[in-house]
């Protein structure tokens, strides 16, 4: 029988070698593929986040501009509107003034033909057919032929004739018979 001790001798020595481990290129080079990578990627990161910043405060600008230029386009068809609206107002006034006729016609005449620079007021305009009595005051009586000439001027009035003149206190009431040369009876 064959005894085998597996017991360690404690005298006897031992030997241990040491393996000194050496860098292999494919681990070098996977490494620095691994490091490359990286730092690729890194940079990357970097400048998609810078231009993101960027384009984000470019937007942001645009935004605002986009704003004011909406602001604009309101203020612009706002004025189109008044536009419009100002353009059918004085189509109306000219459609108005073209079929002005008969006592229109007559009160614009004898408005026109108010002398400026005298206080003279109207008080009573009355038509019948071609005749056109005015009755009225004037506090200067020197405005009265002033009136009558005027209204002879218009070319509306064939011929204009002082009825009454009579002084009050303050002014002096007048009344006047005019003939119309452009009376057409109302149909």
């Amino acid at each position: 029988m064959i005894k085998v001790n597996l017991l360690k001798d404690p005298t006897a020595r031992s030997h241990r070698t040491f393996v000194k481990p050496t860098a292999s290129r494919t681990g070098l080079a996977l490494i620095s593929f691994i490091l490359l990578v990286a730092i690729g990627m890194g940079a990357w990161y970097f400048y998609v986040k810078t231009q993101k910043k960027n384009l984000t405060e470019e937007r942001n600008i645009l935004r605002v501009e986009e704003a004011k230029l909406q602001e604009l386009k309101e203020e612009i068809e706002q004025f189109k509107e008044d536009k419009r609206e100002r353009e059918h107002r004085i189509d109306v006034i000219q459609k108005l003034k073209e079929n002005q006729t008969g006592p229109v016609l007559l009160l614009n005449h004898v408005l026109h033909s108010i002398p400026r620079n005298r206080l003279l007021w109207l008080t009573s305009l009355v038509q019948r057919d071609n005749r056109v009595q005015v009755i009225g005051y004037a506090q200067q009586i020197e405005a009265i032929p002033d009136f009558m000439t005027n209204l002879k001027q218009t070319g509306f009035f064939q011929s204009v004739d002082l009825e009454t003149i009579v002084r009050e206190t303050d002014a002096s009431r007048f009344s006047l018979l005019c003939m119309s040369a452009q009376y057409q009876p109302e149909e």
